[in-house]
């Protein structure tokens, strides 16, 4: 793990982290608009770009943008050479200098007022730990209509229907546009917290909801505004329902580890220990549920006659999450192991934490 700064006497400001990939084509208009934002009153500001592996010169590039755009604060240009966007996070937010931390994708546009919004809402309550914004989509070309009602598949809307403080326990928050305070990251850091998610190549998704998880165990509040605005940049070929599928199944993956966090958690209220055998059994049943939440006319339909619908989407999730766990059950004790390392003593701090649904 990289040093972390320490948890008191950090500058009030914002670090802005923007994790990219072979983003050079996505580049030039989301740092036009970082460029643009308002600075609240007595706060610092710094953009970090965090190069993820990447082939097409995406590095040198964002830093002629920045000066193209007159350089309006300071640019840091990381590398990460681990793929894997939870590198890169880890890297961007260890790396953060100021007291928020704003994650931007190479893809999401910030409305002017971000940063002065962010600041009145974190204003209100010391205990935010974790703020929310509202996606709104910038479409290259009209959106299908079957698109339309999934557009939060999409990251487009926002994470939770009513603007406030997120549901007791709830922490499926959108990483895009996502401030976090710098210190709660830093004493997780220091507690030996680091994502398991994310790190392999093309499968960004996790990590975000780990870090609220983190932070609800350190007992901070996320909050939701939709007057916290960006904008999220979908071109044409994005929006299509292989993309869709492909979503569905890297939730499968994600949520392979969130179920060891699950069981991580249902262990320690219930003061038992955790086998190979136990894993495969609570795993086993975990995945009977589910299955029992489909009929065998619909299971059979996936594979006899694939179409557009919600329901076969959620058999790619089905379908995935059991592959994964037979691709990494092999490493789940040590995963387990890990976890109760630095969960198990903030649940001691009586920060108990009951997963929502069971496992």
């Amino acid at each position: 793990m990289n040093e972390v700064a320490a948890i008191t006497d950090i500058p009030t400001g914002f670090s802005i982290v923007l994790c990219t990939y072979n983003g050079k084509s996505r580049l030039q208009a989301t740092m036009a608009h970082l460029a643009a934002l308002q600075i609240p009153t007595h706060h610092a500001i710094e953009l970090l770009i965090v190069d993820n592996a990447s082939t097409d010169g995406t590095a040198p590039f964002a830093k002629s943008v920045w000066n193209e755009l007159n350089a309006p604060f300071t640019l840091r240009l990381l590398t990460e050479n681990r793929s894997g966007k939870g590198y890169a996070i880890e890297t961007g937010y260890d790396a953060a200098f100021y007291s928020y931390i704003l994650t931007v994708d190479d893809d999401n546009w910030l409305c002017s007022d971000y940063l002065e919004r962010a600041t009145e809402i974190l204003n209100l309550d010391a205990e935010i730990g974790i703020l929310q914004g509202l996606s709104e989509g910038a479409f290259e070309s009209p959106v299908p209509d079957w698109a339309e009602k999934m557009k939060q598949c999409f990251v487009i809307g926002s994470p939770v229907q009513m603007p406030g403080y997120f549901p007791e326990k709830n922490f499926y928050v959108w990483g895009a546009g996502m401030v976090i305070k710098k210190n709660g990251w830093a004493d997780l850091r220091k507690r030996g917290f680091a994502f398991l998610t994310s790190k392999i190549p093309g499968k960004a998704a996790g990590e975000d909801n780990e870090t609220a998880l983190g932070f609800l165990l350190l007992g901070k509040k996320i909050y939701y505004s939709d007057k916290l605005k960006y904008k999220h940049y979908m071109p044409k070929d994005r929006i299509n329902w292989d993309k869709l599928k492909l979503t569905f199944e890297m939730w499968g993956y994600m949520n392979h580890f969130f179920f060891l966090y699950a069981l991580v958690l249902d262990s320690y209220e219930k003061k038992y220990t955790i086998t190979d055998n136990m894993i495969k059994k609570k795993f086993f049943n975990h995945m009977v549920i589910k299955s029992k939440s489909f009929t065998l006319k619909q299971h059979l339909a996936y594979w006899l006659k694939p179409q557009h619908d919600l329901y076969q989407l959620r058999l790619d999730y089905y379908y995935s999450l059991g592959k994964w766990f037979l691709k990494l059950n092999k490493t789940a004790l040590r995963d387990i192991s890990f976890l109760q390392s630095w969960m198990f003593p903030l649940l001691k701090e009586n920060r108990s934490f009951e997963w929502q649904g069971g496992i």
